[in-house]
């Protein structure tokens, strides 16, 4: 097999709160990972062709070493020593800026795609070590579903797997620094403050709802105000929403019609044995 096509799903942060700072000044996450079936698609192919070659026809989206998916595939050719060139498309319907994982989700698809071409493919321990050179949310990637997670948010735990839980997202046309949102926090959003852990999450995951929580939420509204009409016209509707990540994407579960002035996405948790389905 010289192509290979897999998804690259969005997700959403169940749950996120900041625990403190690392030794590095690095904020520390306890955070509640899920994918969905929205999803981006990236096509990769062998090449007799030396070098690695990338496009996307989506605005603005680099089609070069800026793009984390072609520094995927650049750190896993190194590792491997492969005599291949790499053709590589992105067929791109998530949003850049959003909180859905999008750029790290593409970066891990390709490793994902790369397992399945080579004969003989990088141990688990080496790839999740490219995806976390990569970016925290990487390494999720590599592993979907629903998980827990520590650290910068690359410290994972498996959970079960929820029900296929119908999910409305909300996109504003507005794109968040997740640096810039970080620097908004206050002292007493900073933390610190203990993590509860991945077997209590595991249980408490029986009831979704009412794990729905995310500390960045506030900072974000003060670092883009705008985001204050967007979570205005949520309430209006009488649904749950929630940031997801950074922003500025918001969703509740359920399927819910769009507020007025938003677009929304309807779609549903994706399985971990669903990850790869196109």
């Amino acid at each position: 097999m010289r192509t290979t096509s897999v998804a690259a799903p969005a997700k959403l942060n169940l749950h996120l709160e900041i625990t403190g700072l690392d030794g590095s000044g690095y904020h520390t996450l306890e955070t509640v990972f899920q994918t969905l079936d929205w999803a981006d698609t990236v096509h990769v192919a062998l090449s007799d062709q030396p070098g690695i070659r990338l496009s996307c026809a989506a605005p603005g989206v680099p089609e070069d070493e800026r793009n984390l998916a072609h520094q995927a595939a650049s750190a896993y050719h190194a590792a491997r020593s492969w005599p291949n060139g790499l053709d590589l498309r992105i067929d791109k319907v998530l949003p850049a800026g959003g909180g859905l994982g999008g750029g790290s989700s593409n970066a891990a698809a390709v490793l994902r795609a790369l397992t399945q071409l080579d004969p003989e493919p990088l141990s688990p321990a080496v790839l999740a070590t490219i995806a976390l050179q990569l970016g925290a949310d990487v390494p999720f990637f590599l592993l979907g579903g629903c998980a827990h997670a520590t650290g910068r948010g690359e410290q994972l735990t498996p959970l079960e797997d929820p029900q296929a839980e119908p999910v409305t997202v909300l996109v504003p046309k507005l794109h968040c620094s997740t640096p810039a949102v970080f620097a908004a926090l206050s002292d007493e959003e900073r933390g610190p403050r203990p993590a509860r852990g991945a077997v209590a999450w595991a249980e408490a995951l029986d009831d979704i709802p009412s794990c729905l929580f995310n500390r960045l939420q506030a900072a974000a509204a003060r670092a883009y105000p705008e985001l204050e009409t967007v979570f205005a016209a949520c309430r209006a509707t009488g649904a749950p929403w929630l940031l997801s990540g950074s922003g500025a994407c918001c969703f509740a579960l359920g399927h819910h019609p769009a507020p007025d002035g938003l677009c929304a996405v309807h779609t549903h948790f994706r399985s971990r044995a669903d990850l790869d389905r196109v």
